[in-house]
């Protein structure tokens, strides 16, 4: 690991023996335009000394170092990102760095402490604690992707104005800071409380998020869900969030990760991207009796769900009606509505026609969601008795392939009956 010699400025390569029970300090901030990378850190500092970059390193080795912290870590410069080796590893691990800091320094570059900033004037007003904590309510630091981790990962957090003084801590700050990120009072309060939020509501905290590169939207939330992938650049943000959905499955049964909401017709079981979640109601897990696994396969993802029909609906009187092939299947979690009431979350399947898939020595029969932005909730009581099915839910890419391989076998039998007249 690369730290920061806060005395000297330089950098310093730790191994793991030496980093284990060193006391660090670690920065969170936003990028700015003239960032002094780990190779120019490397070479003359001379050359340096003009930027704005070098300026944002001493002033945050300073604070460090005054506040007893011999090393320090910053994104910028600790990282060689020439090297896809230590990128990797370095993405891999960020979480980890923030979690095992003794403190994070966060820099907040357009949260001023003076009523006009712009102003060089002595005598200066400073603005009251409200509208300081308002401008922090604004700052663009809780728009990016990557201070997500960064503000829920450290054991303490302080938070610094663009001049680099501490803005006190506070229950009033704890409240901009939650209606600033919307990730919850509790988890701030204790980050290792993390593991209590289900996806959905992990995924909802990213959503209004955005990154610099495209698939970083999937790369910052690994360490949010403790799962590790190749980085990948050049997959594209799509491919990249549905990577790491899929390495989120292998480890967790929670359903709530299929409960998102798209302007789409139609789609798999996986979400796009985080603002998929954006609307998320809050969720809670199934008491663990009826769990059913769930796995992705070349097809699709096989998994066991309650399907529902239309004589199924009118059995149960629902009023709810359902067109064509439409059916609907039942996740395995509960989600609140408005009303306060704890209902089950469902989700319209359309049945791949023509089409049956052999898993597991057993044909299973192929749906694809539709109507992903219609919500549905039905309550528990209504749906009990209604048996479980094994079904492959495909995504639109496999869905088209199966669809051009029926639309081949027909043209290949066509053409052979035609030859053979």
């Amino acid at each position: 690991m690369w730290l920061l010699n806060t005395k000297k400025l330089t950098l310093e390569y730790l191994n793991e023996t030496q980093v284990k029970g060193l006391s660090y300090a670690i920065l969170s901030h936003t990028w700015g335009s003239d960032e002094i990378l780990f190779h120019e850190l490397q070479g003359d500092q001379g050359t340096l000394q003009e930027r704005a970059g070098w300026a944002k390193i001493a002033r945050f080795c300073n604070t460090a170092l005054t506040s007893g912290f011999g090393y320090a870590w910053m994104d910028t410069c600790c990282i060689d990102k020439r090297s896809s080796a230590d990128l990797n590893e370095a993405i891999n691990s960020t979480y980890e760095y923030y979690y095992d800091s003794a403190v994070c320094f966060i820099y907040l570059e357009d949260v001023h402490k003076y009523a006009d900033e712009a102003s060089n004037s002595l005598g200066r007003v400073e603005v009251t604690r409200d509208q300081l904590l308002a401008r922090l309510r604004a700052t663009r630091w809780a728009t990016r992707g990557w201070t997500l981790h960064e503000c829920i990962a450290p054991k303490r957090r302080c938070f610094l104005t663009s001049d680099w003084s501490e803005i006190q801590d506070g229950d009033d700050l704890l409240d901009a800071l939650v209606e600033s990120t919307r990730i919850d009072r509790d988890l701030l309060k204790d980050r290792d409380l993390l593991r209590n939020f289900c996806i959905a509501e992990r995924m909802k905290w990213a959503s209004g998020r955005q990154t610099t590169r495209a698939e970083d939207v999937a790369y910052c939330l690994m360490g949010v869900f403790k799962v590790n992938m190749p980085v990948l650049y050049g997959e594209g943000a799509k491919n990249a969030f549905k990577r790491l959905q899929r390495e989120i499955m292998q480890s967790s049964f929670d359903m709530t990760i299929f409960v998102w909401h798209g302007n789409y017709e139609s789609s798999g079981l996986l979400a796009q991207s985080p603002s998929d979640f954006a609307d998320t109601p809050p969720l809670d897990l199934w008491a663990p009796w009826n769990i059913s696994p769930f796995s992705m396969t070349n097809i699709g993802l096989s998994i066991s769900l309650s399907i529902i029909n239309q004589q199924d609906m009118d059995e149960c009187g629902f009023t709810e009606k359902l067109e064509g092939n439409t059916l609907l299947a039942a996740l395995q979690c509960d989600v609140q509505t408005p009303t306060g009431q704890w209902e089950i979350p469902m989700i319209y399947l359309e049945p791949v026609l023509d089409a049956s898939f052999l898993v597991k020595g057993k044909r299973w029969r192929g749906y694809r969601r539709i109507r992903c932005a219609e919500r549905l909730t039905l309550p528990s009581k209504r749906l009990e008795g209604c048996s479980y099915e094994d079904i492959i839910v495909l995504p639109d890419e496999q869905y088209e392939l199966v669809c051009q391989a029926k639309e081949q076998h027909i043209s290949r039998s066509m053409a052979s009956q035609t030859g053979s007249k």
